[in-house]
């Protein structure tokens, strides 16, 4: 059984007022997202696809190719056209493989979710065919509406998320078989979001529970499901960090 770890990372850095891809952007002390991301997902896994713009790539190139792992593996995504192609095309690839695969899907802009938790999900893909974790958050962009059937609702396309409710983390894990069951459908009847216009991936959630039984896990602490979009993001991101150095530095001072 090969195993796979996915990063969609085509996006632009422009939030964040930066030219670079943003998951090369310096979170502290020079690390990006990309080494956060790498130092707890190569380890354990046979391979990790990067999918990059073509400028990206040419970043990744330049500055990153030389001291990568051996097991991590760029793609190009031509045109940055949203999360669905982006998953698309990662899919598609995936199943003209031969071999079986578990494969996690984490986004690009979560530096957070570590080898703990990847292997958790794993792990759970020996009892299940899909499994996603949640947290529960105070005005959710993403709501998991959970219930039959599921719900999932984006504020981004003017769907009204409740005061409190279940957010993804930007990962989650699936069986070849839960994705060949159920994107062939969903890539027919992905709804058009009422304000971007475009096809996004999380309610592609609410079309695989037609199909198998989807594993909530809820058991993760927040922290984890940081993501990096916005200065404010960063500045949380820095220091998390910064305070996560200062404890641990300070446990190892009294020992």
């Amino acid at each position: 059984m090969k195993k796979v770890i996915v990063i969609p990372a085509a996006g632009k850095g422009s939030r964040l007022d930066s030219d670079l891809p943003k998951i090369f952007t310096a979170i502290y002390q020079s690390k990006s997202i990309f080494d956060l991301i790498v130092e707890q997902g190569t380890s354990h896994v046979d391979e990790m696809i990067l999918l990059l713009s073509p400028s990206g790539k040419e970043y990744f190139d330049l500055h990153i190719a030389s001291s990568a792992p051996k097991n991590v593996h760029v793609w190009v995504q031509e045109s940055a056209t949203g999360m669905f192609d982006a998953m698309n095309q990662l899919f598609e690839s995936l199943l003209h493989r031969q071999e079986d695969f578990q494969v996690i899907v984490q986004w690009g802009d979560q530096p957070f979710c570590d080898a703990e938790l990847h292997q958790t999900l794993f792990s759970d893909l020996n009892k299940f065919e899909v499994s996603v974790p949640l947290v529960w958050v105070s005005s959710p962009y993403v709501q998991f509406k959970l219930g039959s059937p599921l719900a999932v609702w984006e504020s981004r396309e003017g769907e009204k998320c409740d005061a409190f409710g279940f957010k993804d983390m930007g990962i989650f894990a699936f069986t070849r078989g839960s994705i060949d069951a159920a994107w062939p459908l969903y890539k027919i009847n992905a709804p058009f979001g009422k304000v971007t216009g475009e096809r996004n991936f999380v309610k592609f959630f609410e079309t695989i529970q037609q199909k198998t039984e989807i594993f909530w896990r809820l058991d993760q602490p927040y922290y984890k499901s940081i993501g990096i979009n916005t200065p404010e993001e960063l500045n949380e991101a820095h220091l998390f960090l910064s305070q996560k150095e200062q404890i641990q530095q300070g446990s190892s001072d009294k020992s």
